[in-house]
C-alpha cells in the first residue's frame, strides 16, 4: 500500500509541474518588460503645456455628465531603450475647471466649480495635491503597455491599472476609470444626493516628456 501511495503521489505531482507553466500563460498573457541598466536610463520631465488631464463625470446614470481638466503640477517619466519604465505625477486639485458649461454662462461655472472643490467632493483646501505613482509596467501583446500604480486623492491611496499606448517618442495617453466612492469623493448630502451622481470618473491622461 505505501509503494502504491509513493507512486500515486509521485504521478500527480510530475502531472503538476506539467501544467502550471500552461495556467501562468493562460493567466497572465502579457509579459513584462524586463530590468534594465542604469547606464539606459533617462529621467524626463513632465512637458506641463503639452500634457494634460480631463475629466468626465456622469449622472443619474450616465442621463447628464459634465467634463473639465485639472492641471499636472509636476511630475516624470523613466524611459530605457524608448520603453516606458516608470513616472510619477502630482495634480494640482485646486486647478480644477469645468469645460462643458458655455463661457457665455459664468454663474453656472463658478457654482459647479466651487462645489467640486468644496468637502462634497475633492477637499483642495485640505487636499490640494492628488499623487500617481507607477508602481510597475509590464508589455502587452499588443504593444502597449499595462500600468499598476498607486493613485493617491484626499490622503487616500489604491491601487488602479491602466493601459497606455505610445504616440510617439516619450508622448503617451491612456484613459481610466475610478470610483469616486473608493476615495472618499461622495456628496455629503443625503442618500438620492449622493446617489444623484454616478460612482464613475472618467480620466483621460496625456503625458509628453521633455
Amino acid at each position: 500500500m505505501n509503494k502504491l501511495f509513493l507512486i500515486g503521489f509521485l504521478f500527480l505531482f510530475i502531472c503538476g509541474e506539467k501544467k502550471n507553466p500552461t495556467e501562468r500563460i493562460t493567466k497572465f498573457p502579457f509579459h513584462p518588460v524586463g530590468n534594465f541598466s542604469n547606464d539606459s536610463l533617462d529621467t524626463l520631465h513632465i512637458d506641463l503645456n503639452r500634457s494634460s488631464i480631463k475629466w468626465k463625470g456622469t449622472k443619474m446614470m450616465g442621463l447628464g455628465s459634465h467634463e473639465g481638466e485639472i492641471s499636472i503640477q509636476k511630475g516624470y517619466l523613466l524611459v530605457q531603450d524608448e520603453i516606458l519604465t516608470g513616472g510619477e505625477i502630482s495634480v494640482d486639485m485646486r486647478s480644477i475647471t469645468v469645460t462643458d458649461i458655455p463661457a457665455t454662462d459664468p454663474i453656472p461655472i463658478r457654482n459647479l466649480t466651487n462645489h467640486l472643490k468644496s468637502t462634497d467632493f475633492f477637499d483642495v483646501d485640505k487636499y490640494p495635491i492628488s499623487n500617481l505613482n507607477f508602481l510597475s509596467i509590464e508589455k502587452l501583446q499588443n504593444n502597449n503597455l499595462l500600468v499598476h500604480a498607486s493613485l493617491t486623492i484626499k490622503g487616500i491611496s489604491n491601487p488602479v491599472s491602466f493601459e497606455i499606448e505610445k504616440l510617439g517618442i516619450n508622448h503617451f495617453q491612456t484613459s481610466l476609470q475610478i470610483d469616486r466612492f473608493e476615495w472618499d469623493i461622495a456628496y455629503s448630502g443625503s442618500w438620492v444626493d449622493r446617489t444623484l451622481v454616478d460612482r464613475e470618473i472618467d480620466l483621460r491622461v496625456e503625458l509628453v516628456g521633455k
